[in-house]
């Protein structure tokens, strides 16, 4: 049986929850399979991502961020120590 969300013109693969607009895929590619992404998270707003990125001390080269948008991600200010 389908749902019926997916049949709605609306529904979008990528963005499939409507109030949580950042994507983030992280693309590491310890394991054989090259270029699959491992984890996909969806986040509500700028902050919470900035801060699993902080967290997990994620690379560019190793994520891909997506805004449902349009928007890009705000690069973060590195502080001195």
């Amino acid at each position: 049986m389908i749902r019926s969300s997916i049949l709605e013109p609306e529904y979008n693969v990528r963005f499939p929850f409507q109030s949580f607009p950042w994507r983030l895929e992280v693309n590491k590619d310890c394991h054989n399979v090259k270029g699959i992404a491992l984890t996909v998270c969806h986040f509500e707003c700028e902050e919470h991502l900035q801060k699993y990125l902080d967290r997990y001390k994620l690379k560019p080269k190793d994520i891909l961020v997506e805004n449902k948008y349009g928007m890009k991600l705000k690069p973060k200010k590195k502080s001195k120590k």
